[in-house]
């Protein structure tokens, strides 16, 4: 629940600001250590039960991330391609006059 809520406002942070460049390649970099401490946790929780449960919530929360920052992608492009075709159809209607 609070994820979802995380993600609406970082969804509608991104569409209002246009969230920079750099801080969503942070966040994949991030997410993309997250994985290699995944990897290294599920070897280690074979001996360890608390590990498990550990390594179980931080999936969550990186597939939670992960499935995030596609959806920002995701509005990201259709607002660039939205973008476009205003801009394609201001280039025609002055063409056009």
């Amino acid at each position: 629940m609070a994820a979802a809520l995380i993600g609406e406002a970082l969804i509608s942070a991104s569409i209002e600001k246009k969230l920079d460049e750099s801080l969503l390649m942070n966040l994949n970099m991030t997410l993309l250590t997250m994985f290699v401490v995944i990897n290294d946790a599920e070897e280690k929780q074979i001996v360890n039960p608390a590990m498990r449960e550990w390594l179980n919530e931080l999936k969550h929360a990186v597939f939670d991330a992960e499935d995030l920052l596609n959806e920002i992608d995701t509005e990201a492009l259709r607002c660039k391609l939205e973008g476009e075709d205003q801009t394609h159809k201001l280039t025609n209607k002055e063409s056009a006059t």
